[in-house]
């Protein structure tokens, strides 16, 4: 790679000079778990990007090499939270940026940590690139709970999977459920006690190991969603959120914990579509059309979000039988889908949820008739 064409040009140059002069130095910096590269413009014109270890960094950001405050550049990663907070506590400002927008400033095809450093540096300047919120601690940590849950309800689904191929090559067809596998197992041990089957040690083996290990995630579960609730109980954020009609305690801890600050949010529309609910718009040619749900967005709270619109639909149906609520006007309308009732349930609900959260106040059915029986 030539060293000429990882430089700055004169106008870029000139802006950053420009914010020198009012005492803002901007940094470019690609954050790494050991190594961390530092991109900026030094008094004299030249560029400075060289790497630092963890301590280097950390005194470079408590005794600049230069006089006023960084404006530092990063892009979204695993660490941005903590070297976010990090900064900002250190008296600088701090851009944190999606990856993806970065790309359109590479201006090389070498992707080495030098180039992404100046490819930063050159984001932080740009007004259309848009800022991340900052999470604080708490959060991230009750992010990392919802994880965690996540990955627990993955492995209980694998056991019980596992469990009921081992009982339907034994001749067990189960039913849906815990109870149900939990009963073609105690009937198939009273089969083979029977017959005096030689497998019978083995399988009542091979059965309380997955009935164990069952037990141990749903404890582990119950810990997680016992914290979560308790959360949204003492959370007056949450208390709103569940008047809202679908959402409960535990529904609304996982938006609260999602949404984290409403205002990283420019408007109700931006939530809805960072979770995963605003429609895709395509056009041509002066014609433009709506299509279904994307498939990006946070699968978490849109996962939650889509079984509380589910909740909120069935209450519709049965609660409302004269048909005088809106959403009850789209289900006589043989035209419109079921599930597209259901998002759209979801996606008005997300759009209330940052409402409630930006201003305080709890839900009133009144401003919003397709939530309202």
């Amino acid at each position: 790679m030539s060293a000429a064409k990882c430089q700055l040009n004169e106008a870029e140059k000139k802006l950053l000079k420009e914010k020198q002069a009012r005492g803002v130095t901007v940094v470019g910096i690609d954050l790494a778990s050991r190594v961390i590269q530092v991109c900026y413009l030094q008094k004299n014109g030249t560029l400075y990007n060289k790497p630092k270890t963890r301590d280097e960094f950390i005194k470079f950001l408590e005794e600049p090499p230069f006089t006023g405050k960084i404006l530092a550049g990063i892009e979204a990663c695993g660490s941005c939270n903590f070297w976010a907070r990090k900064i900002k506590a250190l008296g600088h400002d701090c851009k944190v940026m999606p990856a993806f927008q970065i790309k359109a400033f590479l201006s090389l095809d070498t992707k080495t940590d030098k180039v992404d450093a100046l490819a930063i540096l050159r984001a932080v300047m740009s007004v259309s690139i848009k800022e991340i919120g900052i999470r604080d601690e708490k959060n991230q940590v009750l992010m990392q709970l919802l994880t965690v849950r996540e990955q627990l309800m993955k492995q209980k689904v694998q056991i019980q999977n596992a469990r009921r191929a081992v009982l339907y090559e034994l001749g067990e067809v189960c039913s849906l459920g815990e109870n149900a596998i939990d009963k073609c197992a105690q009937n198939l041990l009273v089969s083979l006690e029977e017959s005096k089957s030689e497998a019978l040690s083995e399988f009542r083996a091979c059965d309380e190991v997955a009935k164990a290990n069952l037990n141990n995630v749903n404890t582990q579960l119950n810990t997680i969603e016992k914290h979560l609730t308790d959360f949204a109980k003492s959370d007056p954020v949450c208390q709103n959120l569940v008047t809202i009609p679908g959402i409960a305690l535990f529904s609304a801890a996982v938006l609260r914990i999602v949404m984290g600050d409403p205002n990283d949010y420019p408007d109700s529309r931006h939530f809805a579509a960072f979770v995963g609910f605003a429609p895709k718009v395509t056009g041509s040619g002066g014609k433009i059309s709506v299509g279904g749900t994307r498939k990006s967005g946070n699968h978490i709270l849109k996962r939650v979000l889509y079984m509380c619109a589910i909740s909120r639909y069935g209450q519709t149906k049965k609660y409302d039988p004269e048909r005088t609520s809106k959403v009850a006007t789209l289900i006589d309308n043989e035209d419109v889908s079921n599930k597209r009732i259901v998002c759209s349930i979801a996606n008005r609900m997300a759009r209330v949820a940052w409402t409630i959260a930006k201003h305080g106040e709890k839900f009133d059915g009144k401003k919003c008739r397709l939530l309202e029986l």
